[in-house]
């Protein structure tokens, strides 16, 4: 299809936008790897975002009426251990991130197509490696550098009760995402629930994308069944690619999904709820734990398996109908059955979300929640035999609350977490983290 003069310009506009960014280099990200995108939280809780500079002089607003909307964030964790750890330290580690997607009706009159694409720049370092020495990252934003994030098509058809997208993205921008976790800094929640990365490397998060196709199907409008299938190569994720290692040497790694959402139509009165299932298979070769000895080389598996189930509940509703104020309820449960290669076969969050406790900060929200993770048993037995540290499970907890200002162009938000038996071996101190996590919309 021809571009007519006006739309390379818009086109050129964008790519202009999107190359924009700082290229300062950072620290290797840590496995797993780094969390879902900051302030992308899931349509259930996201309320509409201002702009810190407005329309941009009308750049924009101008773009958007000819279907391309950009968006420039930046958020920063700067946290600090000064109990417990291996040592106390502090650190910030910060994530701008650049997406502009490309609405196709507007552009060339392809009903239900978009395109996205999208940058990241992480640079910075990790309190977890650093000082602490724990397992689930405190700082949900995990140090990296700059990286090709995104290059994806979606298509909707049949008033939207099917979508189709292909292209580089992430398992975990659409399979176990919560409404409510990236309230929170750690890592085990934000923003999808940590433990799969323990047991499937071909699982992926922004900002690391891989190839993929997935199909969503809605069978009722309250109703989804989707499924991902995904290049499942754990080496995209590295640093020095920059997120343009377009390969496709990975195996084979898919996702499947069932979801609910309760009380979300138009008329509906009722408290909102979303709850899901699914499951995923990962083709990887496994290193099977029950033949580590001293001596002797151990046996490698091919292909493991999980479940999960999620679940977000607004159990009391302040300020009448139609009122974005509320408190509700929030977990997740993990389990990849095979000990013999998952290194941490159950793992589990809970958290208490409230939103708008004081009518005149109604966007304000804070939580408090838990963050569970048990090792193998036979991990653990391979351990002993070694002669290392054991390792048995680790908790975390976590009490936040974020302020949102200027219509939630800006939110800055005091996070404090208490690590229980960091590393999971007993041998770390019990580490005490406080600080804040700050992020703007431009």
């Amino acid at each position: 299809m021809k571009l007519t003069a006006r739309r390379r310009h818009i086109v050129a506009a964008a790519l202009v936008i999107l190359a924009h960014s700082a290229a300062i280099r950072a620290n290797d990200p840590p496995n797993p790897p780094p969390s879902a995108r900051p302030l992308g939280d899931p349509p259930q809780l996201t309320l509409p975002r201002a702009h810190l500079l407005g329309d941009w002089l009308g750049t924009r607003t101008w773009l958007e009426d000819h279907g391309v909307t950009p968006t420039v964030t930046f958020v920063t964790d700067a946290l600090g251990n000064p109990t417990g750890g291996v040592q106390h330290g502090f650190t910030a580690t910060n994530n701008l991130g650049v997406d502009v997607l490309f609405d196709l009706q507007k552009l060339f009159g392809l009903g239900g197509g978009s395109f996205e694409a999208s940058f990241s720049e992480r640079f910075g370092s990790s309190l977890t490696q650093e000082y602490i020495g724990n397992t689930f990252s405190v700082q949900q934003i995990f140090p990296g550098t700059y990286r090709l994030v995104q290059l994806a098509y979606r298509q909707q058809l049949f008033d939207d009760r099917l979508e189709l997208r292909v292209g580089r993205f992430a398992a975990g921008d659409d399979f176990m995402v919560s409404a409510y976790s990236c309230v929170f800094v750690q890592n085990g929640f934000c923003g999808n629930p940590v433990g799969i990365f323990f047991n499937a490397p071909g699982m992926t998060a922004y900002p690391a994308a891989t190839w993929a196709g997935l199909v969503k199907v809605r069978p009722t409008e309250r109703a989804y069944v989707m499924g991902g299938v995904y290049n499942g190569d754990p080496s995209i994720r590295d640093n020095s690619h920059h997120g343009a290692d377009f390969s496709l040497n990975g195996p084979v790694f898919a996702m499947g999904e069932v979801g609910y959402q309760l009380n979300q139509l138009p008329g509906d009165s009722g408290r909102v709820g979303n709850y899901k299932a699914g499951f995923w298979y990962d083709h990887s070769e496994y290193t099977d734990y029950t033949t580590v000895a001293p001596g002797q080389t151990p046996g490698i598996s091919r292909g493991n398996w999980g479940v999960y189930g999620q679940f977000d509940q607004v159990l009391v509703q302040f300020g009448g109908p139609g009122s974005i104020r509320g408190f509700g309820i929030t977990g997740s449960v993990l389990a990849s059955p095979d000990a013999s290669v998952s290194q941490m076969p159950i793992f589990a969050n809970a958290a208490l979300v409230i939103r708008g406790l004081f009518p005149s900060r109604a966007m304000d929200v804070g939580g408090f929640g838990v963050v569970y993770g048990h090792f193998s048993n036979d991990l653990q037995d391979s351990q002993q035999r070694q002669g290392q540290p054991v390792q048995e499970h680790e908790i975390a907890l976590e009490l936040t609350y974020r302020f949102r200002f200027l219509g939630d162009a800006l939110f800055f938000q005091p996070d404090a977490q208490y690590i229980i038996q960091p590393g999971g071996t007993g041998q770390i101190a019990d580490a005490f983290v406080a600080g804040l996590q700050a992020g703007v919309n431009f």
